[in-house]
């Protein structure tokens, strides 16, 4: 019985860091929207990555061991970073600024489509019928949200549809990747490990890449909430659940990420609500939900003979 309470208990931890990771997520497209337009792509995605690295650091301040870590593995770090956060993100900021945010939300939604063929290549996890019926689906649901994009769809526009399908590849192989190369590593060194490789990574960028317009305070107030929330915070919960769970039952986050960021930019934005955004969020939430299958988290949901734990607690655990 006590082990069914775990199994219960645990999912539910999954379940509510993925809907934490969604809204903090989906507020992050709108955020950019109002950003990117004066600080640039560039300079919208270095400036959430230096909050949020001096939020961690300040954190971290006192943790000796974390920011041992994160020398010893800084090279790998750089990796994860130009996977993870620097590329997908920076591509993620110039799809808004050519689309607007409910597209460009809807589009990342893809995560898992590409996550389910990154792991089968790098984990050797199976591809079955029903998650290659769910990329077909998924398939069919761009090609309705591209369809019906109210502006013409010029070589700019095909240009950020592109930057959101490249950034949702990135953030496929960076979530395997992380969870294979980083296992074991704590939620929060990631974190920071993240953030700052990140900052790293996109100064001579920036240095190349200055700001297209005055900078006021409202662009400057979304960075530093970019950063807190969706950056900061939003990675530190992600991490967590591809440490518990997987790195495609971490992708189910997308799932929730277009849901916020829709209304919101609606709601704040005044983006326009048409049959191709609904029906394209649809269909492609509806191909996205034959590829999940939240897994069982590891410790707590395993039950294996005492003998076999150790050599159990090893294998990947598939998502």
């Amino acid at each position: 019985m006590k082990n069914w309470k775990a199994i219960g208990s645990s999912r539910f931890a999954v379940v509510g860091a993925l809907l934490l990771v969604g809204a903090l997520w989906g507020s992050s497209f709108p955020l950019v929207a109002v950003a990117a337009p004066t600080l640039g792509a560039v300079g919208t995605t270095h400036g959430r990555f230096i909050v949020a690295a001096l939020v961690l650091a300040l954190i971290t301040a006192s943790s000796r061991s974390t920011w041992r870590a994160v020398g010893h593995r800084f090279s790998a770090f750089l990796l994860l970073a130009a996977l993870n956060v620097a590329g997908p993100l920076t591509l993620v900021a110039t799809a808004i600024v050519g689309l607007n945010s409910s597209t460009a939300s809807i589009l990342n939604a893809t995560t898992p489509m590409f996550t389910v063929f990154v792991a089968a290549f790098w984990l050797r996890q199976k591809i079955t019928w029903r998650k290659l019926s769910g990329v077909a689906i998924g398939i069919v649901g761009v090609s309705v949200l591209v369809g019906g994009i109210p502006s013409a769809i010029d070589s700019h526009a095909m240009l950020a549809i592109g930057a959101s399908l490249t950034a949702a590849l990135l953030y496929a192989v960076g979530g395997v990747y992380a969870r294979k190369s980083f296992q074991d590593t704590p939620p929060m060194t990631l974190a920071l490990g993240q953030q700052l490789a990140a900052v790293a990574l996109l100064m001579p960028v920036s240095a190349v890449a200055p700001p297209p317009g005055p900078i006021t305070v409202g662009p400057l107030i979304a960075v530093a909430a970019l950063g807190l929330g969706a950056t900061a915070g939003g990675y530190l919960v992600y991490f967590w659940i591809i440490r518990q769970a997987g790195p495609v039952a971490a992708s189910a986050v997308t799932l929730l990420v277009p849901i916020s960021a829709s209304a919101i930019g609606v709601l704040w934005l005044n983006e326009p609500v048409t049959f191709a955004l609904v029906g394209g969020l649809v269909i492609i939430l509806a191909g996205v939900g034959l590829l999940l299958d939240l897994p069982p988290t590891r410790d707590p949901l395993r039950r294996v003979a005492p003998g076999r734990a150790a050599s159990a607690d090893k294998r990947p655990v598939s998502g």
